[in-house]
C-alpha cells in the first residue's frame, strides 16, 4: 500500500495546533534555525579565540562598518512565501505548519553538510541512514540525480550527507555500531558492489560485486561484518582487513548482541549462540497451522538489541516479544489503522517505532504492549524522486528514545 492512502488514513490521528501555539512554534523555530545556519558553517574556534574576539568586536564596534550580508543572509532576509529558511545558497528547508518538522531542499548536495564524527549534537538521539536521489526530476546534472546515502535523526532535524562517492542504485546500508563505518551494496553495470565506508579517513573497501543481494550484518563491537556475496556467507575483519567464509545465518533483518544473534525469518524469530553459532531458541507462529502460508512475513523489523520484532504477512501484523517468547497479533483491516501497522523500525525497547520509508514519515509512540497510541505523519523531502532502504544506527542514543 502506498504512503498517500496510509497519510489518508491516518490524517485523523494527527492533532492540529491552536494559533497561539503556532505563533510560540514559529518564534522557536526561528532559533533553530539560526543556530542550524550558524553550525552548518562549521567554525572550530578555541575558547580563548572566541573571548579575544568578542572583545576586540566590542572596542571596535563603533568604528567598524556593518559586514557585508552573505548569500544566505541576503536569501533569507527575504519574504518567501512558502517560509523557507536557506542553509547554504542553493539549499533550504521549510518547516511544515500541522507539527513544526523540517522538509529538506537539497539542490547542491556538495554544499550540505556531511557526517560528522566529532559532531556531538549529531549523535544525542538515534539516528536513520537511508538513499535518497535529492535532484531527481529537478535537474540534468547526473551527479544530482544519482542515489546518495543520507541520515538524520529520528526526529526529523539534522540531515547529513553520508556517502556520494559511488556510482550506482543503492541496494542496501547498515551502520556500524559505533557509527564509524558504512556497509554499502549498490547495483551497477559491472555488479552488485559490496563495499565498506570509513566515515573517519573516507577509505572505501571493496568486498566483491557478483550479483546477488547484498546483505549487512555488523557484530556489536563493530569489528567483524557479515556479507552475502554469490550466494555465499562471508566474514570481514577490520582490523585484520581478511575475509572468510563462513556458515552463519542471518539477513537485514538481524541483529547481533550481548552475544546473540537475532534473525527475523519468514516465520518468527531465531536466537543464535554468536560464539559458537549453535541455535538456541526461536519464537514462531502456529507453524502446524493449515493456514501457515497466510503467515508468512513478506515485512519485517527488528528492535537493536533483539527483544522485539515485527513482521506483516498478507493477512496479519504481528510483533514478537523475544525474551518472553510472546506474540501479538492482528488481522489486517484495510478499512482503519492497525494496532502494529507500519512498525518497520522498532527502537531499542519498541516504546517508538518509524516506518520503512524516507520521503514521508510515521512516526510511532508505542504502549506496554506495543500497540499504536500515538502518530506523528510529516513529509521530510522536498526534492528527488523517492528516498529507501532505511536502517536504524546510533540506536542506544537517548536511551533509545526517537525523540527528546
Amino acid at each position: 500500500m502506498n504512503s498517500l492512502l496510509y497519510a489518508k488514513r491516518w490524517k485523523s490521528l494527527v492533532v492540529h495546533e491552536t494559533s497561539e501555539i503556532k505563533m510560540k512554534r514559529k518564534i522557536i523555530l526561528s532559533v533553530v534555525a539560526a543556530i542550524l545556519i550558524s553550525g552548518c558553517e562549521q567554525e572550530t574556534m578555541t575558547s580563548s579565540n572566541t573571548e579575544h574576539d568578542l572583545a576586540e568586536q566590542s572596542t571596535t564596534f563603533d568604528s567598524t562598518p556593518d559586514k557585508p550580508m552573505s548569500i544566505v543572509e541576503q536569501k533569507n532576509a527575504q519574504h518567501w512565501d512558502d517560509g523557507r529558511i536557506y542553509i547554504t545558497e542553493h539549499n533550504y528547508i521549510s518547516y511544515q505548519n500541522n507539527n513544526g518538522k523540517p522538509k529538506y531542499y537539497v539542490f547542491k548536495a556538495k554544499e550540505w553538510p556531511r557526517e560528522d564524527l566529532n559532531n556531538k549534537s549529531s549523535y544525542d538521539l538515534p539516528r536513520v541512514v537511508f538513499r535518497w536521489d535529492n535532484g531527481e526530476g529537478e535537474t540534468d546534472d547526473y551527479y544530482e540525480r544519482k542515489d546518495k546515502v543520507w541520515s538524520i535523526k529520528t526526529d526529523g532535524t539534522d540531515l547529513r550527507l553520508v556517502a556520494d562517492e559511488f556510482d550506482g542504485s543503492v541496494r542496501a546500508m547498515r551502520m556500524s555500531p559505533n557509527n564509524r563505518y558504512l556497509a554499502l551494496g549498490y547495483w551497477a553495470d559491472s555488479g552488485v558492489h559490496k563495499v565498506i565506508k570509513d566515515l573517519k579517513t573516507g577509505e572505501y573497501i571493496d568486498l566483491g560485486k557478483e550479483y546477488g543481494f547484498p546483505n549487512f550484518l555488523w557484530s556489536e563491537t563493530s569489528d567483524y561484518l557479515y556479507f552475502f556475496e554469490n550466494r555465499k556467507t562471508y566474514k570481514y575483519n577490520i582490523q585484520e582487513k581478511s575475509i572468510t567464509e563462513v556458515d552463519v545465518q542471518f539477513n537485514k533483518d538481524s541483529v547481533i548482541y550481548d552475544g546473540k544473534r537475532f534473525v527475523v525469518n519468514k516465520h518468527g524469530v531465531a536466537v543464535y549462540n554468536e560464539g559458537n553459532n549453535k541455535l538456541l531458541y526461536s519464537v514462531s507462529v502456529d507453524l502446524n497451522s493449515k493456514q501457515l502460508e497466510k503467515f508468512v512475513f513478506k515485512e519485517k523489523g527488528i528492535s537493536p538489541g533483539g527483544k522485539y520484532a515485527w513482521g506483516e504477512s498478507s493477512e496479519y501484523r504481528f510483533l514478537i516479544d523475544v525474551n518472553n517468547r510472546k506474540i501479538y497479533q492482528e488481522k489486517i483491516d484495510l478499512s482503519k489503522p492497525g494496532d502494529y501497522e507500519m512498525l518497520n523500525i522498532l527502537s531499542l525497547d519498541a516504546k517508538f517505532a518509524r516506518s520503512g520509508g524516507s520521503a514521508q514519515v510515521f512516526l510511532f509512540s508505542l504502549d506496554e504492549e506495543k500497540r499504536i497510541k500515538k502518530s506523528q505523519v510529516w513529509k521530510q523531502i522536498g526534492t528527488g524522486h523517492s528516498a529507501t532502504e532505511s536502517s536504524l544506527y546510533n540506536a542506544f542514543a537517548n536511551n533509545g528514545s526517537f525523540e527528546k
